[in-house]
């Protein structure tokens, strides 16, 4: 028995190693290129850049439906209908991809300065975008190596290109082409490597699967969305009230408090196996599991942030340069937010365990309203710094204070109460520290 615990152990920690490396590698190449990206093009085109890829990332929600989760755990749950959750979830994707494409395309009908072919060229990502359902196939299968690989040579390759593109001054829109090629090569490896594992597959769409689905997934979508309002209302709102270089200067601090976001969620994503088994066979098991994911994601974001803090004009200065001065004051309170993200990680996927969607929606919709209200006055009284401020306190208000409000989700603000309080202050008494084992 003792054995057999061992090398399920050990499959889960390779699995999240190769996630976790995969990650690594690509933070170090995302950082590289955001830092050629801005050097070269300047606060303002560097802005309308982001603009852009923040456009895709609201449109890459409304493909996604809020089905990832859902879909590793049909298919933990059903293995034998695998042929038919493939199919059925991979068919609604697509039909979104299409429908995002016509809203994208369609803003350059509204604004007065939109770049027609850096749109396209970056709204054509979003036919690509529902490949991504074999990541989830990968993880329900504890083999998340392919789409580590697949991930790390698609990343490699675009983003080299992007950089080198850049240097050369080949301007926006072949930067744009480049993140196409990014996109494609990714989804080509995703493909060939599930041939690879799967010899036999059966198209089996279900209307019934299709539906039961889109209701169970629809507030996830719904909270995912007011995520990634909330995540880029900041640069919207910078943009009328301030102006292009604010929003230049906010991107290039964002972007390098942001680019860690991605590790609670591979982390959590790779053990998210386990914790639906464990709330299926052990209740006890269960909490005492998400209790230490918790320490472990709040001790990695708060180490994280208060090195950040430290730091944050001298990294500004070296990676950016001059022009993004005043980016260092926004690094250093933006990167507090990553205590409240890392956390809600775990938090989105017992929504999913417990199916208590409505929960994201709630949750993530507070934050989206607050932040629209903090940036609106925060901006006002001090300027981009307090877009910052705007997205810490709304941060902490989605992923922490707003579990107050359900008896349902209380445990769960306790727990994260006693991670934060374990770690983020160095004087708790041994008293408390003792209580907590008990």
């Amino acid at each position: 028995m003792k054995t057999s615990q061992l090398s399920e152990g050990m499959r889960y920690l390779l699995n999240s190693g190769w996630m976790l490396g995969e990650k690594c590698l690509m933070l170090a190449i995302g950082l590289a290129t955001t830092v050629v990206l801005a050097r070269y093009l300047g606060p303002e085109d560097f802005g309308y850049l982001n603009y852009a890829l923040a456009l895709l990332g609201l449109l890459n929600i409304v493909v996604h439906l809020g089905l990832s989760g859902l879909v590793v755990k049909e298919l933990r749950s059903d293995p034998g209908n695998e042929d038919q959750i493939l199919s059925t979830v991979f068919m609604i994707k697509v039909s979104c991809s299409v429908v995002a494409f016509i809203v994208m395309m369609s803003t350059y009908l509204i604004g007065n300065d939109q770049n027609f072919w850096v749109l396209l060229f970056t709204a054509l990502a979003l036919f690509f975008t529902p490949f991504e359902m074999l990541i989830d196939w990968f993880q329900a299968r504890v083999q998340a190596k392919y789409a580590a690989v697949a991930g790390v040579v698609g990343q490699l390759g675009g983003n080299g290109l992007k950089m080198i593109l850049a240097v050369a001054g080949a301007g926006l829109v072949y930067i744009a082409l480049a993140h196409v090629v990014v996109v494609i090569a990714t989804s080509a490896l995703l493909v060939c490597y599930a041939i690879k594992l799967k010899r036999t597959y059966r198209f089996d769409f279900s209307w019934a699967l299709a539906t039961s689905l889109i209701k169970k997934s629809l507030l996830i979508f719904l909270g995912s969305l007011s995520a990634v309002i909330y995540l880029k209302v900041d640069q919207i709102m910078l943009q009328y009230m301030l102006g292009e270089y604010a929003v230049g200067v906010y991107s290039a601090a964002s972007r390098l408090s942001e680019a860690w976001y991605l590790i609670p969620t591979i982390l959590m994503a790779s053990v998210f196996p386990k914790m639906i088994d464990l709330s299926k066979s052990d209740t006890e098991a269960y909490h005492r599991f998400m209790q230490m994911a918790l320490d472990v994601l709040f001790l990695a974001a708060f180490t994280l942030a208060l090195a950040v803090f430290l730091l944050s004009d001298s990294i500004v200065l070296l990676l950016y340069g001059e022009r993004y001065r005043d980016a260092g004051a926004v690094l250093s309170i933006h990167i507090f937010a990553a205590t409240f993200v890392f956390m809600r990680a775990l938090f989105s996927k017992w929504i999913i365990i417990e199916e208590a969607f409505v929960f994201s929606l709630v949750t993530q919709g507070l934050g989206a309203l607050s932040n629209v209200v903090l940036n609106y006055f925060l901006i006002r009284s001090h300027g981009v710094v307090g877009s910052a401020w705007a997205t810490l306190i709304s941060y902490g208000i989605a992923g922490y204070l707003s579990l107050l409000l359900s008896r349902r989700t209380r445990p769960l603000f306790v727990m994260m109460t006693r991670s934060i309080l374990l770690h983020a202050f160095i004087s708790v008494p041994p008293f408390i520290r003792e209580s907590r084992r008990a």
